[in-house]
């Protein structure tokens, strides 16, 4: 069972004279609603509040007696008082009520305008509607909105309003009388508005927005917008019974223009904000054409029911259609369009664009859901037009369309549609058995062809395996021999069987980047890491560094993420291998002081006894390498003719520890990640920090299978105090490595360099530039030359080192060394590279 409303509880209370009586009502009617009853109480206690003037108590019979005694209209009691307000014109006439000019007398002179209700239309129900009504319009604040400053009962029981004196003229002949041009008239509509949505925000409706409800009056020059009459019309509204919507409409002529057609068509649908968008949309239609959307005349001699029906059931004509009408109608009085407006419909026939008539026509949509949701938003879609941007409002849909149209022939449809059901289900039941035989042979078919069809990717796919791991073989026993153009060739054979394996990728980069082909090892590098390589093994020592010096900070940082993430839980310091890698950019410096005691635990961990059997021994001297400066040489070393490769084969290289051709086959392949018990360290994390794959001669194997040298770790820990602005102990770290055989010195001079940088000490910095030149012109000329450097991953370290020395301390920016681009121009030919 539906509850009554708010309203209706509150005034059958107001009927209950007995207070145990109106207890007992509420309580029925409200129930357990706490809210409900919360809300009647609070208007009770207003309509009961002794000091307001509305609350002295209107007899029924001198209420009575007053209407039917009193027969002389107000208005011919001009000068008489009303409380402080002293009438002295009559300036307007509704339905519903007188309104005066009014002079007030204390507290301050002013004029004001004061609307007394018309003997027959006051009642106690009216009197409390009234009150209720003007604690919300008491709490407007608007500069478009007329205030309300008073509210009070004559001495013979009649209700009267005191508001602020609008001296102006309606919107619609001020617009006309000053010829405002299309943009004004949309900017003095959008103040418009913002009035009906501070009033609708503060609950009250306005009911009845028309051009003689909103007035515009000139303020230095400026038109200003003063919305009238708020609040009133739902105060002293009546139900929509015929008789009473009958006489309203006889007494307030032209009110049924601008009438919603829910208001219009006296249901039970409540009136809420959304007509008002409604009366807004028709008084938009007004300011664009001059006219309303339903001719005046028409409505005028139209019956009560035709009148409903109209407003009801008939779509306007968009607003650009009416104004290119308006002249050739004959229809149209001088009532109906105003001569401004007249002038309007030969001058600014283009004025209308169809952006305007959607949003005309949006606002006048019979279903009002279809309507704006506020006036705010109506506002927002009229700035959009003018500031050129897409309007919310679109044309109707099809969809809309076709739903309106079912609505209207409904019976039609529903026959055709069960005639049309009817033929569909017995042609479908037909088809069906014929297709479901047709399907079921087209499902065998289909299915035997996918069974080849995966049969053959999987034969394909295990080919191509085997290939591949031949081939990855084969460039391996090539890449022993010095045979490096052909190891490349058999590198490219394998990516292309399986370019989507990254071992084929890191396997080419390694054996580029050790032929000092940089880029083209780092364009590898970042292929094998785009195809999820573990980027924790020994393979990649020296990636970064490739990355640095090639100028590829994407991939850099790439790398350097997922080694930090490799090991960000764990308790043990950051391994060498990573640790080298973050400290190659000197913008990494927000962690630099953690790297540097990582660094410094791996110093102590180094020095400890028994950590390095005899194999861990200092670095050894640098060993002859494979001849590089002729890749192509058919052996690998000229006084061991035994390793010469037979004629249109492979050279077979000896066994090597730990660095075997991997199998990429599915039942044999265990892919080279260091990763299996023999290359553990101590801490079972992985292999040691150095796992020398270079230099690739015969039988060199892995320089190391636990820890580097304490002097490796000493190096790269003063690397790491370096980057933390620690040059002290920078220096310290390096002379405790000088002082071993290893690293090898050219390796140590940049960093003393940039360590004496950092203590201001110039003139040993740029000794220990000197030095670093020197150093790394040897290095050079053994890079490019038989003799070999070293690890071609410290080689790229001193070169990146050294630059960054350069330009700290000199400010020069030095580019790669003619010597190396001229091997690595040699080195691209040979392998059929050349750029």
């Amino acid at each position: 069972m539906n509850r009554p409303s708010q309203r209706t509880i509150f005034l059958e209370a107001l009927d209950q004279d007995d207070p145990q009586g109106r207890e007992t009502y509420l309580r029925s009617a409200c129930g357990d609603d706490v809210e409900l009853r919360s809300a009647v109480d609070a208007l009770l206690l207003a309509h009961d509040r002794p000091e307001n003037p509305l609350d002295r108590p209107v007899l029924p019979n001198q209420l009575a007696e007053t209407l039917v005694t009193d027969q002389t209209p107000i208005s011919d009691h001009l000068g008489l008082t009303i409380g402080p307000y002293r009438l002295m014109e009559q300036i307007g006439e509704g339905g519903f009520g007188l309104v005066f000019v009014a002079q007030q007398e204390k507290p301050v002179r002013r004029k004001v305008a004061l609307k007394i209700i018309k003997p027959g239309t006051a009642s106690r129900e009216i009197l409390a509607r009234f009150d209720a009504e003007r604690q919300a319009v008491a709490m407007m604040d608007h500069p478009n909105i007329a205030r309300v400053f008073d509210a009070g009962v004559t001495d013979d029981a009649r209700p009267y309003f005191v508001m602020e004196l609008v001296k102006g003229q309606p919107i619609t002949e001020f617009c006309d009388q000053h010829a405002l041009p299309l943009r004004k008239r949309m900017e003095l509509f959008r103040d418009v508005c913002a009035a009906t949505q501070h009033a609708h925000q503060k609950g009250v409706i306005h009911r009845d927005l028309k051009p003689s409800n909103v007035m515009v009056a000139l303020h230095d020059d400026k038109p200003v917008v003063k919305v009238i009459d708020f609040g009133v019309a739902k105060a002293i509204g009546q139900d929509l019974t015929d008789q009473t919507l009958y006489t309203r409409f006889y007494s307030m002529i032209g009110t049924p223009l601008y009438m919603s057609p829910e208001q219009a068509a006296m249901s039970g649908l409540d009136v809420d904000t959304r007509s008002d968008i409604y009366s807004l949309g028709v008084l938009l239609y007004e300011l664009l054409t001059g006219t309303t959307p339903f001719d005046r005349g028409r409505l005028d001699t139209a019956g009560y029911d035709e009148m409903r029906r109209i407003i009801r059931e008939e779509e306007p004509p968009r607003p650009s259609h009416r104004l290119t009408t308006i002249q050739s109608s004959s229809s149209l009085t001088a009532v109906d369009v105003r001569p401004m407006a007249a002038d309007l419909t030969s001058a600014r026939r283009e004025a209308i664009p169809n952006d305007l008539d959607w949003i005309v026509m949006k606002a006048l949509e019979k279903d009002r859901t279809r309507r704006y949701e506020s006036s705010s938003a109506m506002s927002d879609d009229v700035r959009r037009f003018l500031e050129s941007e897409p309007i919310e409002a679109r044309p109707p849909s099809n969809a809309y369309r076709l739903r309106k149209f079912a609505a209207r022939n409904r019976t039609v449809l529903v026959t055709a549609m069960l005639v049309a059901l009817a033929l569909l289900v017995g042609t479908g039941a037909s088809l069906y058995q014929a297709s479901r035989a047709v399907a079921e042979r087209d499902e065998k078919e289909v299915a035997l062809n996918d069974a080849i069809e995966a049969r053959n990717e999987i034969i394909q796919f295990a080919d191509h395996l085997k290939t591949a791991n031949l081939l990855l073989g084969e460039s391996r026993a090539y890449e022993v021999a010095n045979e490096y153009s052909a190891a490349d060739a058999k590198l490219g054979q394998a990516i292309e069987l399986v370019p989507n394996y990254y071992l084929v990728w890191l396997q080419r980069a390694l054996m580029r980047a050790d032929l000092g082909l940089w880029e083209e090892a780092a364009k590898d590098f970042s292929e094998a890491m785009r195809l999820e390589a573990p980027v924790d093994s020994r393979q990649w020592e020296g990636a970064a560094a490739v990355f640095y010096l090639t100028d590829r900070p994407e991939d850099y940082e790439e790398l350097c993420a997922r080694l930090v993430k490799t090991h960000v839980n764990d308790e043990a310091p950051l391994p060498l291998n990573t640790l080298r890698s973050l400290l190659i950019s000197p913008t990494h410096s927000s962690d630099a002081r953690q790297w540097a005691a990582d660094g410094e635990r791996l110093v102590a961990m180094a020095q400890g006894p028994g950590r390095f059997g005899r194999r861990f021994g200092d670095r050894e001297p640098a060993r002859s390498s494979p001849d590089r400066s002729s890749p192509d040489r058919s052996s690998p070393d000229r006084s061991s003719p035994d390793h010469s490769p037979l004629e249109g084969s492979p050279p077979e290289g000896p066994e090597r520890s730990g660095l075997g051709a991997p199998d990429l086959g599915a039942a044999t392949f265990n892919p080279p990640e260091f990763d299996s018990p023999q290359f553990r360290g101590p801490e079972g994390r992985g292999p040691g920090p150095r796992d020398l794959r270079n230099p690739r001669g015969p039988n060199q194997g892995p320089r190391f299978l636990d820890l580097a040298p304490p002097s490796i770790v000493q190096y790269v820990a003063a690397w790491a105090s370096l980057r933390a602005e620690n040059p002290q102990r920078a220096l310290e770290l390096l002379d405790m490595a000088a002082q071993a055989r290893g690293p090898s010195a050219e390796m140590l001079h940049s960093l003393r360099a940039l360590a004496y940088h950092q203590l201001g000490d110039d003139s040993q910095s740029k000794l220990e530039l000197a030095r670093a030149d020197e150093s790394l012109s040897k290095m050079i000329d053994a890079f490019t030359s038989s003799t070999n450097p070293g690890p071609w991953f410290d080689f790229v370290e001193v070169v990146i080192l050294h630059r960054e020395a350069t330009q700290a301390i000199t400010g020069t920016k030095i580019e790669t060394d003619p010597a190396i681009r001229r091997f690595q121009q040699q080195t691209r030919e040979s392998l059929g590279l050349a750029r």
